[in-house]
């Protein structure tokens, strides 16, 4: 049931992501994205702050549902209503919330689209 949709919202609803990162785990219920920072400018920085090789990003309950199912076939309406399914929100809160976390990802390039 869509409503109070504009037109660019309606294609982006269209769109189908896909992971461009795909070094992860799920633990504890949630996924943790794996970051390995072995470049030679990152050794550098590692070196000098003393961090380690690999640094991990725990996504949220939403996040990892959202994660889950980008596979390459679901639409982001797809994964909304997915979404809906699991959590008792209204329909534009929850398009409204995917939109920026797909938009956060493929601006990390974590994830692009088909």
């Amino acid at each position: 049931m869509k409503t109070n949709v504009n037109k660019s919202d309606e294609n982006f609803l269209d769109v189908v992501p896909v992971k461009i990162h795909l070094d992860y785990k799920k633990q504890d219920g949630n996924i943790h994205l794996v970051f390995t920072h072995d470049g030679i400018i990152q050794k550098f920085l590692r070196w000098m702050t003393k961090k380690k090789k690999v640094s991990t990003l725990e996504l949220n309950g939403l996040g990892t549902i959202v994660w889950e199912n980008i596979d390459g076939k679901n639409t982001i309406y797809d994964i909304i209503n997915i979404l809906l399914e699991k959590e008792e929100d209204l329909y534009e809160s929850m398009q409204e919330r995917v939109f920026m976390f797909i938009r956060l990802l493929k601006n990390k390039k974590y994830i692009d689209f088909k």
